[in-house]
């Protein structure tokens, strides 16, 4: 829009004064000198004070500019202001940030002027000189105009970026991490993730990197804000992640397995949550054991995207010694202390992105397996005239141990959540407060959930928090089949939860689809192998279908969905 009106702007100075009429050229002198002012103390920025406001600046209006003929009105905010940031006088290195059309001033927390200042190369701990200026461009081919300059002594805060922090889909803080050695944009590590999982990662200095949403290939990354989520393959599992940040690109080479042999032989079982895979065996003597751990992984990347078929077979394995292990195409014996008899567990420990460790320890461990469903009983005993397991809800947050789905809820006398089905023991009640739509749990407790009115409702349920959540579901939709994402009503049918729709296609959508609660964005379903995941990776049902029209259905009930 700005560029626009830059070049009608000039696009008029140069008819206009090219082409004389009545002996009048239209000119203008631009807008007003620009004054820039603000403190010019010393700051020594603060991380815990990070939200803090460390510095503000201002500048006087130049945002109208005056023409010499007064009957032709010249457009509002013509003049594009850009503060400068620089750590000389010469303003060689400056660091530019656009200012906003109509806005005259800028207020800085301790957090961004120590990206900024990152940005030019300040290091933590240390005073520097740091200027700064306004520039002032009224259109391409015309010379921008400077105020003057202010100047002050900073010291910045360190800024590790060795360290990227992976965040979920909707920003959040996860704790897992991955680790570039020498802090040159290039982040490695293992990732333990679940099929289609989103995330973004967030560097050092607070840049946030995620898929660029223009090439429609999972691996091109961008910073920019229109950017959406990474997201990885359908396969669940253990992911070697590299984030390029220099080439804007990443990769995802899948580990289905790893093959310990030597003095002891077998398969390791990864466990996810805990990022790390282990073999039990039975020692029968203390000392040392020497050891290989190899594999053939699945290689995804800008050229394979995340077709499962296109991923190249790439062997891997481990080196180097038990708490310094090196990760690449072969493996070479590794020699691990012993120091206990009978039943103990070899460990891979790919959590810590900056040492991976490989140890021995007593016991058996075994990964606990989540379960994949949790059951309701008594939510439609108005219905069915009895408390039954037949409603569920289908694990979509393993972290959270968070359940959803929808419900046709008839509930005569309240309902419980329970871990297995036609396991009367182990429920959840409702704790003092709870009300028919949102509330805390208790394992164990002896008083029924409230029920809401009859009808359909979204559930959630979140066992680590102990929380549940419903809402009533008015509609549902489709969106991003034939790579259209508005939005489309689909036609309920005579089952409460079943809707329908009939949808024309060219092909393969390249973002896959999803199905959308209530026309709400931020309510939606996505999912793989023919099931509904609450807030999961996009749908992929298209993936092998050529042009034609198909019927679209899904049963929000019983989190399934078909497209043939």
């Amino acid at each position: 829009m700005k560029q626009s009106i830059y070049i009608l702007l000039v696009s008029i100075f140069v008819v206009i004064s090219s082409c004389e009429k009545d002996g009048d050229f239209l000119t203008t002198t631009g807008g007003g000198v620009v004054t820039l002012q603000g403190s010019t103390e010393d700051i020594v920025l603060n991380y815990d004070a990070a939200d803090d406001l460390a510095l503000t600046i201002y500048w006087t209006d130049n945002g109208e500019i005056s023409l010499s003929n007064p009957g032709v009105l010249a457009p509002e905010n013509a003049i594009a202001n850009t503060i400068q940031l620089a750590a000389n006088a010469d303003f060689s290195n400056a660091v530019e940030q656009r200012a906003e059309d109509g806005i005259f001033q800028h207020q800085y927390t301790h957090y961004e002027l120590n990206a900024q200042l990152s940005r030019l190369g300040m290091e933590g701990g240390v005073s520097y000189p740091l200027y700064i200026r306004i520039r002032s461009e009224l259109g391409n081919n015309m010379p921008p105009a400077y105020s003057n300059v202010i100047t002050m002594s900073v010291t910045p805060y360190l800024i590790d970026m060795s360290v990227g922090y992976i965040l979920d889909s909707a920003m959040g803080e996860t704790g897992r991490t991955l680790y570039s050695a020498t802090s040159n944009g290039i982040y490695e590590g293992f990732l333990g993730v679940t099929a289609w999982y989103n995330w973004y990662l967030r560097e050092g200095e607070g840049s946030v990197w995620g898929n660029d949403g223009v090439d429609g290939t999972a691996f091109m990354a961008s910073k920019e804000t229109s950017h959406w989520n990474f997201w990885f393959p359908g396969q669940a599992g253990s992911y070697y992640t590299i984030l390029n940040t220099t080439a804007r690109e990443w990769s995802a080479l899948h580990i289905p397995t790893l093959t310990v042999a030597g003095d002891v032989n077998g398969e390791m079982t990864f466990d996810r949550t805990a990022n790390r895979w282990s073999y039990a065996f039975n020692n029968t003597a203390t000392g040392t054991i020497n050891v290989t751990i190899s594999g053939t992984g699945k290689q995804y990347n800008l050229t394979t995207g995340t077709d499962d078929a296109a991923a190249t077979d790439t062997p891997i394995g481990f080196s180097g010694t038990p708490e310094k292990l090196t990760f690449g195409n072969n493996a070479t014996p590794i020699t691990v202390p012993v120091s206990g008899t009978g039943s103990v567990t070899l460990i891979l420990d790919l959590s810590n992105p900056q040492q991976w460790l490989l140890t021995v320890t007593e016991g058996s461990s075994t990964p606990i397996e989540i379960p994949p469903l949790l059951y309701l009983s008594g939510v439609d005993d108005g219905t069915s005239g009895s408390w039954t397991f037949d409603n569920y809800l289908r694990l979509f947050n393993e972290d959270a141990l968070g359940y959803g789905g929808g419900c046709n809820v008839n509930s005569l006398w309240g309902y419980k959540f329970y871990n297995e089905k036609d396991n009367w023991s182990d429920a959840y009640g409702m704790a003092e407060g709870g009300t028919a739509l949102a509330g805390s749990l208790l394992f164990g407790g002896g008083v029924n959930i409230t029920a809401p009115q009859a009808g359909l409702y979204l559930i959630e349920m979140y066992k680590k928090a102990l929380t549940y959540k419903l809402t009533p579901i008015s509609s549902v939709s489709y969106s991003g089949l034939d790579d259209d994402w508005t939005l489309h009503t689909m036609t309920p049918t005579e089952t409460v939860g079943v809707y329908s729709a009939q949808v024309t296609i060219a092909g393969p959508s390249p973002w896959g689809f999803q199905i959308i609660l209530n026309e709400n964005w931020d309510l939606k379903f996505g999912g793989s192998n023919g099931e509904l995941i609450l807030y999961g990776g996009n749908l992929t049902n298209d993936a092998s279908l050529s042009a034609g029209t198909y019927t679209l259905t899904v049963d929000v009930c019983k989190q399934i969905i078909t497209l043939k």
